[in-house]
This record gives C-alpha cells, sequence and structure tokens, in this order.
C-alpha cells in the first residue's frame, strides 16, 4: 500500500470526524425525512377546472373551454391538451415536454389563468394544479349537526373557526367543503307582490346594493390622536325588511315584496352522512410535507375548535393510518431483519471484534442510505422502504468479503496493517465491481422519464445510495476498525464451523456433477427457468396490494342527466342499507363536486366512503368490499369499489389517457354522437375489449330561451337585461355585501326554489320594467337538447370511446381497427387510436433503454476487469438464470405478482453478479500466480464459500420478516422481499456449481477432467 495511504487509515481521529459528521447528518435526516404512501408525483402535467355551475355544456365550450385554450395554447413547451367540457365544469389537461419542471408548468400555467380571466365570464371559479395532487390528500372529515340547528350558523361556524384552524397547521396545502353553501341574507322575490306593485327585479338589485358600506370613511383629528371613520350596522332579516323600494306608487319597503333569512346559499351538490345533511372537509398537504405529524397536528386542531352546541366532526378517513401501518411495520421489520442478520454473522464468526464491526456495518450502511435520501429530496414511502429492505440484506456483503480477505492474509501470517493493505488490495478490485454491477443496473434508471420514472426513480436512488454507503463502509471503517481493535482470529463456534464444512461438501459434490455434466446442467437450469416462467403465469396480478386502510371508497354513476334529487334520494336509501351492515361505522356520501372543489363529477354521479369500524376486516377487505358491492346494487346504478389510496392514484393518474381510447373528431356533435353508437357497436364484438364506455355526446334535455328582437324593442328592453332578469331569479346572484364580524355577509337574490317551477311557470315568469310582462311574450321558452359531455384535443372537437384491453394493447388496437374496418365515416369525422398505448410504449421504449444500457455498461465493466470474453459472457449468462429463484419462490408462496415483485426481478440483474464476480476474480488471480485452472477454481471456492454462505443467508435473514409477512403494514413489499430472497439464494447455488463448473468445462484442463 502507498505510504500515503497508510497514513490516511492510521488517522483514526480523521476518519472519527468524517464519520462523526455522516452518522450526525444520517441520524438527522432519519428524524427528519418525510413519511409518505407514495413518492411525490413531478409529472409535467397541469390541470385547470372551471366551474360555472348551471352553464350547459355547448355554453362552456364557447365561453370557457375555447377562449381559455386560447390563451394556454401558446405557453412554452406544451405538447399536449386536452378538455373535458361538461354541463357547468371545463377540466383542461396540459401535458409538457418531459424536460420541463412541473413547478416552473405550473407557474407558468397560473400566469397565463391570470391573463384568462379578462375572457372568461363573471363568476367562473378557476383552480390549478399539478397532476398527482390527489395522492396529497391527507385526511377527510364530516361535520354532522343535529335536525334543529340552523346550518347557516353550522356554515359560518366552519367557515370562520374550523377551517382557518386545520390551514393554519403546518403542511397543509388546501382545505375544501362541500355540502352547504356559505351564510347569506337570501331575498326570497314574492313575484305576485312584485307584479302587484309594479317592481321589476332591478328594483330589488338597486334597493339591495345601496346597502353596501364596506368602504373607508377617512379620519378625523381628535386633539392629539386620529380617529378613523368606519361605515356599518349588524346586518338582520328584520333591518333589510324595511328598506324602501322605489315603485311607480312611491317607496316600498322591502319586506313586503319577498321573504328574507339568514340561510345557506344554495349548492347544486349534496353531502349526505348516513342518510342527512353534512358539510364534508377534504384537507390536502404539501408536496413533501410528512403524513404523520399532520394527521396528528389536524386531529388536534379540530379538537381545540368549539363550535354550536349540536355540531360535531366525524372523522372519515385520514392517510396518516395507512402511513402508520407501513412505517411501523416496515420499521419494525427492519430491525427484526437487522438483529437476525447480526445474529447470524456472530452465530458464523462468533464474538471477534471483526463480527461485532460487521454488525456496526448494517445499520451504517443504512444510515448512510437514508441521509443520501434525504439530501436528495426523496421521502420514506412504499418504494423506498422497499430498497431499503432489499439493501439491509445486502449492504453487508462488501464488508464481509473485505473482512475475509483480511482475515485470510492475517491466517497466512501477515502482521496487523500489512495483513489489511494486502486483504483490501486483493478484495478491492471485485468488490467495487460486484457492487458497481448491482449500482448500474439502477444508474440507467433515474433517466427514465414519465410513467416509469415516477415508480422507479425513488427506488433506484435508494439502493443506489444504500450500496454506495455499504461499498464506502467496507473499504474504511472496516478496515480501520482492524487496525485500530484488538486483534482476534476468526473462530467460528464449532457447530457453525461444523455446518459450513457440511454445506461445503454438499456444494463441492454438485459443483463435480455439474463439471462432469455441463451441458445436462445448464438445460437443467434453462428447463428450471421455463418451469419458473410458467408458473409465474398462473399466479395472481395486483399492481399495488395494500393494508386495510379501515375505510372502502365506492364510485358511482346513474344514467346521464339524472336529477339531483333523483340521486340524493338514491343515496339515502343506499345509506340506510349500508348502516345495516356490522362492519359500517359510517356512510359519507358526495353527490357531484363543489365549485369550491377539485372534484369533476355530475350531479348524477359521485363517491361513497365507507369507513369501517375498527378492527373490521381484519388484513384483508376484500369479503367486506364484496358484500358492500352487493348491498349498493340497484338498476341503472353502475359502481367501483376500491381502497382510498389506490382510488387517489388513479384519480392522481387521471390526466393520463385510460388503457384503450378511441378519439372521433368531428364539427356537429350530434351526427357525431350517432357515429359513436355504431362504432361502440362494432367494438362489442372485439374479442380483446371489455367494459366499453360511451358516455359522451349523451343528449340531455335542456330548455332553450331565445329572446324576441321586436318584442323586447317595445319593451323597452335589451337581451342582456332580460337575461339578466331571467338568470338572478332562477339561478341567484350575490348582489353586495355588508359588514359582519370578521368576515362580510354577502346579500343574496333569487327565488325559493326555481328548480320546482314548470315549463309554463317558467313561460309566466314576470320580466319587464314593470315586472309584471310574461317571459313568453318577451322571448320563446323551448324544448332542446345538448350533449352531457364532450372534449377538445387541441383544439378539435371530440368523442371519446373508452374500454379495458384483455390482451395487450397493441393487439386490441389491430382487433379495433379490423372491426372498424368497413366504416364509412360522414365527411369531416375522423377516428384516432388514443390511450395509454403511446405512454405505454415510450415508457417500455425508456425501460428497454434503461436496460440495454444497464446490460452495455455491466459488459463494459466486466470486459475491462476480465481479460478475454469467456468469464464476462459466462457472468453475463448469469443474469436470466438467477431469475428462476426469483419466479420459483413466488409461485410457491401464494403471493401475487405486483409492481414491487416485478422491481424485485429487475434488481436480481445486478445482485445476481455479485458472487460471481468475486469467486472468478479470485481464480483467475490464482492462475496468474502459477495455479492449473482445476486448482485455482478449488482454491477460490476454498476461500470464497464462507463469505458467499454469510452474505446469502444475511440477505435472506435481513428480508425474512418482511418475507413472511409480518405486520400488515409489509403486505405492499412482501413479494419484493420473497423474490429478491429466492432470487440470491438461486444466484449463490449458481456461481458456486454451475459458474465455476462452466468456467473449468471450456479449458482443456476442465475438458480432461
Amino acid at each position: 500500500m502507498p505510504a500515503a495511504l497508510l497514513r490516511l487509515l492510521g488517522r483514526p481521529a480523521l476518519w472519527l470526524m468524517i464519520y462523526a459528521a455522516l452518522f450526525g447528518y444520517g441520524l438527522f435526516a432519519l428524524f427528519n425525512i418525510p413519511e409518505e404512501v407514495l413518492p411525490a408525483f413531478n409529472y409535467p402535467e397541469v390541470s385547470v377546472m372551471v366551474h360555472l355551475p348551471g352553464t350547459t355544456a355547448t355554453d362552456m365550450e364557447a365561453m370557457v373551454a375555447t377562449p381559455l385554450e386560447g390563451v394556454l395554447l401558446g405557453l412554452p413547451g406544451v405538447s399536449n391538451i386536452r378538455s373535458t367540457i361538461s354541463n357547468g365544469l371545463v377540466e383542461t389537461d396540459l401535458r409538457f415536454a418531459s424536460t420541463t419542471n412541473a413547478q416552473a408548468d405550473l407557474q407558468a400555467v397560473n400566469g397565463a389563468v391570470d391573463r384568462a380571466h379578462t375572457v372568461l365570464p363573471p363568476g367562473a371559479r378557476l383552480f390549478t394544479q399539478i397532476m398527482g395532487n390527489a395522492i396529497n390528500e391527507v385526511a377527510d372529515y364530516a361535520v354532522r349537526f343535529d335536525p334543529g340547528t340552523s346550518q347557516a350558523e353550522v356554515s359560518r361556524a366552519v367557515a370562520m373557526r374550523l377551517i382557518p384552524a386545520l390551514r393554519a397547521v403546518p403542511g397543509v396545502q388546501l382545505v375544501t367543503t362541500a355540502g352547504l353553501g356559505r351564510e347569506v341574507l337570501w331575498v326570497q322575490p314574492n313575484l305576485a307582490a312584485m307584479r302587484q306593485a309594479g317592481v321589476p327585479v332591478q328594483g330589488l338589485q338597486k334597493a339591495l346594493a345601496g346597502q353596501a358600506m364596506l368602504v373607508p370613511g377617512g379620519h378625523l383629528s381628535l386633539g392629539h390622536a386620529d380617529a378613523l371613520i368606519t361605515f356599518g350596522k349588524r346586518p338582520s332579516a328584520a333591518a333589510l325588511a324595511q328598506i324602501p323600494v322605489q315603485s311607480p306608487r312611491g317607496p316600498v319597503p322591502l319586506g313586503a315584496l319577498g321573504r328574507i333569512l339568514r340561510a345557506t346559499a344554495p349548492v347544486h351538490q349534496r353531502e349526505l352522512l348516513d342518510g342527512k345533511p353534512a358539510i364534508a372537509l377534504v384537507i390536502f398537504k404539501q408536496q413533501g410535507a410528512s403524513t404523520l405529524p399532520v394527521t396528528r397536528a389536524l386531529k388536534k386542531a379540530i379538537q381545540s375548535v368549539k363550535l354550536p352546541p349540536g355540531v360535531s366532526v366525524v372523522k372519515i378517513y385520514s392517510q396518516g393510518h395507512l402511513v402508520g401501518a407501513v412505517s411501523n411495520d416496515l420499521r419494525r421489520n427492519l430491525v427484526i431483519g437487522g438483529v437476525l442478520a447480526i445474529a447470524g454473522l456472530l452465530a458464523v464468526l462468533g464474538l471477534s471484534s471483526g463480527a461485532w464491526l460487521l454488525a456496526l456495518s448494517i445499520p451504517a450502511s443504512l444510515l448512510l442510505g437514508i441521509a443520501g435520501l434525504y439530501a436528495s429530496g426523496q421521502s420514506l414511502n412504499l418504494l423506498t422502504f422497499g430498497a431499503i429492505i432489499v439493501a439491509l440484506g445486502l449492504v453487508a456483503d462488501d464488508a464481509i468479503i473485505v473482512l475475509e480477505s483480511i482475515f485470510h492474509r492475517w491466517e497466512l501470517g501477515d502482521d496487523t496493517w500489512s495483513g489489511i493493505w494486502r486483504g483490501v488490495r486483493e478484495i478491492v478490485a471485485p468488490d467495487i465491481i460486484g457492487t458497481l454491477t448491482t449500482v448500474l443496473v439502477f444508474v440507467p434508471l433515474l433517466f427514465t422519464g414519465g410513467l416509469a420514472g415516477l415508480f422507479c426513480v425513488p427506488f433506484a436512488l435508494g439502493m443506489i445510495f444504500s450500496l454506495g454507503a455499504s461499498l464506502l463502509v467496507s473499504l474504511t471503517l472496516i478496515p480501520l476498525g482492524l487496525g485500530l481493535l484488538p486483534r482476534h482470529a476468526v473462530r467460528p463456534p464449532r457447530a457453525a464451523n461444523m455446518l459450513l464444512l457440511r454445506l461445503m461438501g454438499w456444494n463441492r459434490r454438485f459443483f463435480r456433477l455439474a463439471l462432469a455434466y455441463p451441458k445436462r446442467a445448464v438445460f437443467a437450469c434453462v428447463a428450471l427457468l421455463v418451469f419458473s416462467l410458467g408458473a409465474m403465469s398462473l399466479v395472481s396480478v395486483n399492481i399495488m396490494p395494500l393494508p386495510n386502510e379501515g375505510v372502502l371508497l365506492e364510485s358511482f354513476t346513474l344514467a346521464p342527466g339524472t336529477a339531483l334529487a333523483d340521486t340524493d334520494a338514491l343515496m339515502r336509501h343506499l345509506s340506510a342499507r349500508l348502516a345495516k351492515d356490522p362492519a359500517v361505522a359510517d356512510v359519507l356520501a358526495r353527490i357531484g363536486s363543489s365549485a369550491n372543489s377539485t372534484y369533476t363529477e355530475p350531479a348524477y354521479a359521485g363517491e361513497v366512503t365507507i369507513r369501517l369500524k375498527p378492527g373490521a376486516g381484519g388484513a384483508s377487505l376484500d369479503k367486506i368490499a364484496n358484500r358492500v358491492q352487493a348491498e349498493t346494487q340497484f338498476p341503472s346504478l353502475q359502481t367501483s369499489i376500491d381502497t382510498p389510496t389506490i382510488e387517489r392514484l388513479g384519480e392522481s393518474l387521471d390526466g393520463l389517457p385510460q388503457p384503450f381510447a378511441l378519439d372521433l373528431f368531428g364539427d356537429h356533435l350530434r351526427q357525431m354522437s350517432a357515429t359513436a353508437k355504431e362504432i361502440t357497436k362494432r367494438l362489442r364484438r372485439v374479442p380483446g375489449l371489455s367494459s366499453l364506455f360511451n358516455d359522451q355526446g349523451y343528449p340531455e334535455t335542456q330548455i332553450r330561451i331565445t329572446p324576441r328582437s321586436a318584442a323586447l324593442a317595445a319593451a323597452d328592453m335589451t337581451p342582456a337585461e332580460l337575461s339578466a332578469q331571467v338568470s338572478t331569479l332562477l339561478a341567484g346572484q350575490i348582489v353586495t355585501e355588508v359588514p359582519d364580524g370578521a368576515a362580510p355577509l354577502p346579500l343574496y337574490l333569487r327565488l325559493p326554489n326555481p328548480h320546482l317551477l314548470s315549463l309554463s311557470a317558467l313561460k309566466s315568469l314576470p320580466v319587464g320594467l314593470n315586472g309584471a310582462t310574461p317571459l313568453s311574450a318577451l322571448a320563446n321558452v323551448s324544448l332542446t337538447t345538448s350533449p352531457n359531455q364532450f372534449m377538445h384535443i387541441d383544439g378539435a372537437r371530440a368523442l371519446e370511446i373508452l374500454a379495458t384491453p384483455t390482451t395487450a394493447p397493441n393487439l386490441a388496437i389491430t382487433e379495433a381497427r379490423r372491426a372498424l374496418a368497413g366504416l364509412k365515416l360522414p365527411p369531416g369525422e375522423r377516428i384516432v387510436f388514443g390511450g395509454l398505448y403511446p405512454l405505454l410504449e415510450n415508457a417500455a421504449l425508456g425501460l428497454g433503454i434503461a436496460a440495454i444500457a444497464a446490460i452495455a455498461s455491466l459488459a463494459w465493466v466486466l470486459f475491462l476487469r476480465f481479460s478475454g470474453r469467456r468469464v464476462p459472457l459466462l457472468l453475463m449468462a448469469q443474469i436470466p438464470l438467477a431469475m428462476t429463484g426469483g419466479g420459483l419462490a413466488l409461485a410457491v408462496s401464494g403471493l401475487g405478482l405486483n409492481g414491487f415483485g416485478l422491481i424485485g426481478f429487475l434488481s436480481l440483474a445486478g445482485i445476481s453478479l455479485n458472487h460471481g464476480v468475486v469467486l472468478l476474480d479470485r481464480a483467475r488471480r490464482n492462475e496468474a500466480a502459477g495455479m492449473s485452472p482445476e486448482e485455482a477454481v478449488d482454491e477460490a471456492l476454498n476461500v470464497r464459500f464462507r463469505p458467499i454462505f454469510l452474505t446469502t443467508a444475511v440477505a435472506m435473514l435481513g428480508m425474512l420478516p418482511t418475507a413472511l409477512g409480518f405486520g400488515a403494514g409489509a403486505a405492499p413489499e412482501q413479494g419484493l422481499a420473497v423474490v429478491i430472497g429466492g432470487g440470491i439464494l438461486w444466484s449463490a447455488l449458481l456461481c458456486t456449481n454451475l459458474l465455476p463448473a462452466l468456467y473449468l468445462a471450456g479449458r482443456e484442463g476442465g475438458a480432461q477432467q
């Protein structure tokens, strides 16, 4: 060893300071790193939602979608823009180039939205968010109130006390409410009294507007102080009733022309808690905020708020329940796995100082890995936890082979530091290459974008940081500790030594067998690989298994156009059914979407959140979910049920296309709707498609009011004045706001129940300058139809037909093209196949490029280390064979294949090479020292068997609690631990038997043997 490096290792104070700083930062990261369910979704897509209740889809297109898209299409980096247009709502999703930054994209969109306010109609409410914000929905609460409690008082208490307390919680991004409108002083006109007095609705508006007093009054200098002047009195219904309204016969009290009451503004949406009206609170945390501290602080904030008598807050859902279960169980499994791994090391190596150094290397490497995750802005989530669980079984690998190499030199008679130097020098190259071959599998994943990058990057970072830390510890802390601590030879306990000797004997028999029949051995391994693939095809597939969250979420939809009152009645009926279920604690039904929320369902759709009683369902919700879905069956009602996290994940990816989508472009919606029906009819015969969904362009009955120019001119009115009168009476208007304590109180003008008017009553609606002219005298009132929903794709009108492919998406598209081959489209219409398939192609291409880059990098490193092609090709051939162990372990375990299991198979590509690199490097060194190939391999097997056995045993012991599914929170990672454990065991068998046998089989000496 160069003198400088010796001196470096001989400076314990320097290394003490370095590791003290690293461990200090690691502990800081451990206690401060955020904990979440999934990593942050920074996909470059931004959603803009515009609510304008009471507006038809075609009017929303003209007033909102087209002008908004005109502003947004000019933003730099926009690659695609899709608008879903429905009654009262437009959702526009902008997809940016993958190289852009999501936060910068959001800022650009917000700037464009600010400019768009000038071209959008008054009253339009806009909300923007990065795609993926739904996964930040951290808690749902419901405000329950007794039947006799004033809804206005409840609404004010929630708005003035509860919501500010929740928004003040650190880490809270957004709090939305639904169910009740804001508190108002509601003026409900009496049409008969207004007609008799000759007062039009403008007269009421003018009288109410005169009550505005929210203006500064200046100041007076009184003595040595300035006194500000303020206006106002506490508004009341009685005081408002005395306001004079001008009429042809003189002033008339407002109370004589209508009813005035303090109430809540009506909303076209419902929240029902156990079948009774309620207020729903939905809380979103900030991206990067830790879930558990936020949910705990929310609970304390709610408890600190004093609400009116008869009002209480019910917890419906808390993401902290899931995060706590996953975090607690996985942390416990990590501790148990670590203890088992350390116990295994001590059992094999004895209680020497070296064994204790190995024990220290495991938590040290994991702590530095967590520090790396924290420094890179990651959180502890299902993916990074999975990486740490896998790393727990691997981080001791580097330290074990370094320790064994140094002890081997000491056993040959070297003194302390000379033995350390020679041991490190012999092992440093295979140690680095072995770690590098594993790390290189994950490095290309850091550059994958799109959907693949959302899930692969956090896992890859966790693996890279942990394995890099283990390499650092093995080459610095282990040699330094061995040099400074009292020197102890490795004296394994008698039982452990006998076990090792017996295992070595068995392994030697398998090795000789493989050496005698190499072709048969290869054939047997390939046959097992094929068998494992066949067994894998029989296992179930579950993208993301999650533990019992204590809540089920059922989405529902009725036939398009179903009245809100009918949906409300049905949900009350179904809530009563669910309340009888012994596992159900509370049922919160959301019908439609509040204008203050991020939801986009119409009045005939929504969600039912079912809170289960503590302990209900155990670890699995399948039985309860099936029972709940059976209890909510109803004609024309479509439902789907899942856990909140899976549902929020779907909502987070909602801006992405569906698995199969056919977009029909054209200009005339009625004609396009007929074409879409014919397309759907043909697609139903395609065997590769199921669950066809064609709900766009569905004609809904609307009422059209067409002003008559001549009649309006005779009445001295304009179309704008007529529409303003009708809109105020039927849709309502906030005329002004008056002071009322800490918040202004709106003065709201609208008929009490305009939705109950018949068509003939609407025609008789008194309008005009005298408030006595029937509406039918000034305009034609007729029934018409308008599409319930349609789309704009890059500015062009479109209807989208969705389906679920039961085969590969590309095969489904081919079959669909064949089914539509004879279809003649009307002029101006065209069909484009879209959906998730192009994105899946891009994701697959990205993963394919990453795999090719990883394999090329592995090959490059191996060819650099080992001269010739034989050894690198042998090692590369081990990669697919190592998958056998993971496949067989998963099939035998009875677990389904999920996304984490797939990541496990990818990880095996690098993990499987480590042992082989160390073994063949030793054999090549022996040959260079003059040994024959047989002697070189024999010596390498003798020297390297114990570290290979130790690393395999430590890895399996470290992952054992998770692989056994110890704790409900370990369910998502169980498949990952099983795949990695089986793969590591099988790769250890391959590298100590088949690999050295094939290494010798092609050589002349090996052939003679």
